[in-house]
């Protein structure tokens, strides 16, 4: 993607979709793929070997390197219903990130790549974390040029491990996505995810419900508008869609158990909390603006807001408020 006086803009993938609210995919993070960037794909280490093993020398692009540090606040962090259990929390977040694109001819690209990242919460010292990722993705566009329609496909796969090591999963998705910038001014993209994430089920706290309440899988679908103002400054609009498992942390409540898929002890958010897994359909929306002060950085700042219905009227809701610092090299 280019801005209005087409330099590329310097971005990386920013966020972590969480469990229960589908992020509305980042413009940041479409920047990046524009330049080559993806996420997450150990398992995808043969393919990447076959594919560069097969592609000529001559075609093998510089690696890139960048790096991303957030600051975000997040009203309910336990996607819990409850007054009495809703937990509001601030996280520093930051990411290293090394990326390589490979042409394949003029229509195609490959692109390869990892990140180092983690989150540490300030009330929530349980849920601080790290992550390795790495990724593969193949790109087409149709013909040459920053306005021409374009797909990619990627997979990706990452470990990521919490002070309170419950928690402690291998995150698994696959992506769909295309798009097409109208004009200097107008970019548009659309994009289906499928996520699995893969915890260690824990003991059981009743004997009728698997305590296997960490690991999830999802649907995910966004639509995406940007605006650029001026050279430097563009406008960010999303919505988004996600159906699948979802967590709500809460203390004992028997109308959460009633719709419950499994549960567990949570005691990140205190000796009494327990984790439900739900199936829930999330609604969300995502406004943003986001600046270039220099050729090789981004500043943005982001308001997101997440509906979530879940049987038996255990429905919640969630607001984040996100700063974003993003530098490519």
């Amino acid at each position: 993607m280019i801005s209005a006086r087409g330099r590329a803009l310097p971005t990386l993938s920013s966020r972590r979709r969480a469990a229960s609210a589908p992020a509305v995919q980042s413009p940041c993070a479409d920047h990046a793929r524009e330049r080559g960037h993806g996420f997450a794909a150990t398992p995808g280490a043969i393919a990447t070997l076959i594919v560069l093993g097969s592609t000529p020398f001559s075609a093998h692009g510089d690696w890139t390197a960048g790096a991303e540090a957030a600051l975000r606040r997040d009203d309910n962090v336990g996607n819990a219903r409850p007054r009495a259990d809703i937990i509001a929390d601030s996280v520093a977040s930051a990411r290293l990130s090394i990326f390589q694109l490979f042409p394949l001819g003029e229509n195609y690209s490959v692109t390869v790549g990892g990140d180092l990242s983690g989150e540490a919460f300030r009330r929530l010292t349980g849920l601080n974390n790290a992550s390795l990722e790495g990724v593969f993705e193949l790109k087409r566009k149709w013909g040459l040029g920053a306005f021409v329609p374009w797909a990619r496909a990627a997979v990706s796969a990452g470990r990521s491990s919490y002070d309170d090591s419950y928690r402690n999963a291998w995150d698994y998705r696959t992506t769909l996505a295309a798009g097409r910038r109208i004009d200097e001014r107008w970019n548009l993209w659309i994009e289906y995810a499928f996520d699995d994430r893969a915890a260690t089920p824990q003991a059981r706290v009743e004997p009728e419900l698997s305590g296997d309440a960490y690991s999830q899988t999802s649907h995910n679908i966004a639509a995406n508008v940007e605006y650029s103002l001026n050279e430097s400054a563009f406008l960010a609009v999303g919505l988004s869609g996600r159906r699948g498992d979802v967590v709500s942390t809460a203390s004992e409540s028997d109308a959460v158990y009633d719709v419950s898929r499994a549960l567990a002890e949570d005691p990140a958010f205190g000796p009494d909390a327990y984790a439900y897994k739900l199936a829930g359909t999330t609604f969300g929306f995502r406004l943003g603006i986001n600046f270039s002060p220099t050729a090789h950085s981004l500043l943005g700042l982001g308001f997101e807001r997440f509906n979530t219905r879940v049987g038996g009227g255990n429905n919640y809701a969630k607001s984040v408020v996100q700063i974003t610092w993003n530098y490519l090299l």
